[in-house]
């Protein structure tokens, strides 16, 4: 495989990541909501956190990799998603699934 394909592949999953990570969470709403014992409204902040991770991490990395270079911002983003996405996974509260889901 070819270097240029290779890194529009990779690109192209970075990219997809973001949506990806929405379309998958949507489904396990009521699940969530069974399993922490809490109302919908609570159960859907989680997933306003995700958004407004989304949008923040937008803000930051931008100006980041305008004067850093791309790639520095990007793995220490990929990183930092993939720690957020970990910590999902072992939350017993409300309160920390949210605060995950903004650094996610």
């Amino acid at each position: 495989m070819s270097p240029r394909l290779t890194m529009i592949l990779v690109l192209g999953a970075l990219v997809a990541l973001g949506p990806l990570t929405i379309d998958m969470y949507l489904p396990a709403l009521p699940a969530l909501t069974a399993d922490l014992a809490t109302t919908s409204s609570t159960a859907q902040l989680t997933l306003t956190g995700t958004l407004v991770g989304l949008a923040l991490g937008q803000l930051v990395i931008g100006p980041l990799s305008a004067t850093l270079g791309r790639r520095r911002p990007l793995l220490a983003g990929a990183a930092l998603h993939v720690v957020a996405s970990l910590a999902i996974t072992v939350d017993p509260t409300k309160t920390q699934s949210v605060g995950s889901r903004l650094s996610s």
